[in-house]
């Protein structure tokens, strides 16, 4: 899988469990902060968060 394949799938899983623009909005301003990061790493950071939170759940939210 490819890093843009990932985004895609993480920002889906997003919008599934009707986070989307909350998460988008949390990725966007991490980016900003960030220095030399990929943004790979900042939405995989923030998608587990949202795990560990209980916004986004692999299971529920999960269609597949």
């Amino acid at each position: 899988m490819t890093n843009e394949e990932l985004l895609e799938e993480l920002y889906w899983k997003a919008h599934h469990c009707g986070v989307f623009e909350n998460f988008r909005n949390d990725v966007s301003l991490r980016l900003k902060e960030a220095i030399n990061v990929e943004s790979i790493h900042v939405v995989e950071s923030v998608y587990y968060e949202y795990i560990k939170n209980g916004l986004i759940s692999e299971t529920l939210c999960n269609v597949y």
